[in-house]
């Protein structure tokens, strides 16, 4: 899923300060990441990682079914997590961790100066599987 995030209340590195406007993309290229709504089913510690993290298992609809992924999200407890409406996606490729465990998808969020991440969400009643645009 590309490079890990940096998370440090010292340095903040995701600071909007200090953060550069990326290079313009096509609309094709934009429409071809699949982003879609799911809700979290499943919370794991993941102690192996080395940063803390947790196993998510996230239902994304009939048609795309469940997948898994970490993340390092430990600034929710995991009753914090269990049924909340995310948003991720999905077409990223499968990446296999140090550990083994495959990851399926990108869960996405908003990052703070720290680089704590505050979960991207669809308002309620936003069914499992939408696609966002």
């Amino acid at each position: 899923m590309g490079g890990q995030h940096n998370i440090s209340e010292d340095e903040l590195p995701y600071d909007p300060a200090k953060l550069e406007r990326k290079k313009d993309i096509g609309i094709a290229e934009f429409f071809s990441v699949d982003i879609r709504v799911g809700v979290i089913v499943g919370v794991q510690d993941f102690p192996e990682m080395r940063k803390p993290s947790y196993k998510i298992e996230v239902d994304f609809g009939p048609i795309i079914g469940k997948l898994n992924t970490s993340a390092q999200i430990t600034n929710y407890s995991k009753d914090e997590l269990l049924l909340r409406t995310v948003i991720g996606t999905i077409n990223l490729g499968k990446k296999k961790l140090p550990t083994g465990f495959i990851s399926e998808f990108l869960i996405m969020g908003a990052l703070e100066p720290s680089g704590k991440v505050r979960l991207l969400e669809a308002p309620s009643g936003t069914l499992p599987g939408s696609a966002v645009a």
